[in-house]
């Protein structure tokens, strides 16, 4: 729908909306704010609406959850490549804060939530 680049922004900013295992809408408002202002990366990156966003989130939300549902050896065999490959094309720090944004969107740092942020950082290489 997107391309590959800007596909693989959408799914790790979605992770972080699973990432507690609950769906809070105001973590999908987060996203698609997020998503509406990407400002992540050097590639000429088309501009994606925040009804684009929502729209791509309802069509993917379910390959998502079924990946948290499954065993995490799979999860991460289909997660760090994806995140292998964003870190090269975005700013680590503005995309982590964006993360951060969706994780505390309901009010909460869930262990989870903080489990994906080392995750994620370990695959970067940062802290």
């Amino acid at each position: 729908m997107l391309g590959k680049e800007p596909d693989d922004i959408l799914t790790v900013l979605a992770v972080g909306v699973f990432a507690d295992k609950r769906i809070f809408s105001s973590e999908i408002q987060v996203f698609i704010s997020s998503v509406s202002n990407l400002e992540l990366s050097d590639l000429d990156l088309p501009k994606i609406s925040g009804a684009k966003a929502l729209t791509w989130f309802e069509m993917n939300k379910q390959t998502i959850q079924d990946k948290f549902e499954g065993p995490r050896s799979e999860f991460d065999a289909w997660f760090v490549p994806i995140l292998e490959r964003v870190g090269e094309y975005v700013d680590k720090e503005k995309f982590l804060k964006q993360l951060d944004d969706i994780f505390i969107a309901d009010d909460e740092i869930h262990i989870s939530e903080t489990a994906m942020r080392v995750l994620v950082e370990r695959v970067w290489g940062v802290t």
